[in-house]
């Protein structure tokens, strides 16, 4: 058996995509889709005879595209402390918007994160930390 290591993955979906509606308003649904693209196009690091466990973690909305991001086999992901620096491992831009999406939905969210744009930026009531709002 392989070991599965964990991933993080980030989709973008254009307006003119045939998923555009379900990935902003079933996004969880493609979760095979997504599986299927990644294995397709050879994405994956490891060989899978199943889809691996596959999470949500944040969906942000603009005009003309949505941002989806995944962790495929990975249950490390603590929704209490995720919003973090010190505790987000992978200091990148994508880990660092999960992280910022996260802190901003505020107390008690939980994954996935929303974040839309469509109507200008949004507004954040009530954020886990204020003070790591931009």
């Amino acid at each position: 058996m392989v070991e599965q290591r964990p991933m993080r993955v980030l989709i973008i979906i254009s307006d003119r995509n045939a998923y555009w509606e379900q990935s902003w308003c079933s996004s969880e649904d493609l979760l095979p889709v997504v599986f299927n693209i990644l294995k397709g196009n050879h994405l994956l690091k490891d060989t899978y005879n199943h889809q691996p466990r596959m999470k949500l973690l944040a969906k942000q909305k603009w005009e003309t595209r949505i941002f989806l991001v995944f962790d495929v086999s990975s249950t490390s992901y603590g929704p209490e402390l995720g919003h973090l620096p010190e505790e987000n491992p992978l200091p990148n831009r994508l880990n660092m918007d999960v992280a910022r999406t996260h802190n901003n939905n505020g107390i008690n969210s939980f994954p996935p994160f929303v974040a839309g744009y469509t109507c200008g930026p949004p507004l954040y009531l009530n954020p886990r930390d204020p003070s790591l709002l931009l």
